[in-house]
């Protein structure tokens, strides 16, 4: 389970001051990367993106993450989801809406990682992408978690 935010705000000054320091010294922040895990090793390493969010291959950040999992030894995905029913691009998601996902492998360990579909552009439930992330695991999604996604 994902931890909840602890200090409401993020190091901004850091972030800039950073810049300061000159293009010979690059780093990135992680935004929303999830190092997926189970008991203690990890397992996979997603970019979770929204489905309004920017997508560029080229950029160094997807260069960076897909080169830090090669070298980790790890499937590394771009995983975009979305919602059949949200108001607005940004705006809050509907108690009727569906979620979709769609799992985009971004190196040689993700193309074995079994990933629900072959095409990139395929969309997959909830409870596809859930029994999924259950198997990168060597587990078996447990039927209460089924249920729940079912409702």
């Amino acid at each position: 389970m994902t931890s909840n935010e602890q200090h409401f705000k993020r190091d901004a000054w850091l972030s800039g001051r950073h810049r300061v320091w000159g293009r010979d010294v690059p780093a990135m922040d992680l935004d929303f990367i999830l190092a997926e895990y189970d008991r203690c090793l990890p397992m996979a390493l997603i970019d979770y993106k929204h489905e309004h969010g920017l997508i560029n291959f080229q950029s160094a950040n997807i260069r960076t993450l897909t080169a830090l999992g090669d070298m980790a030894g790890l499937p590394t995905f771009i995983v975009r989801y979305g919602h059949s029913n949200q108001s607005g691009w940004w705006g809050e998601v509907e108690e009727d809406s569906t979620p979709w996902f769609q799992i985009i492998p971004l190196n040689s360990h993700a193309d074995t990682a079994g990933v629900p579909s072959n095409d990139d552009n395929a969309k997959v439930t909830e409870l596809v992408f859930v029994t999924w992330l259950y198997e990168l695991r060597g587990r078996k999604i447990p039927q209460d978690i089924v249920d729940i996604l079912n409702k």
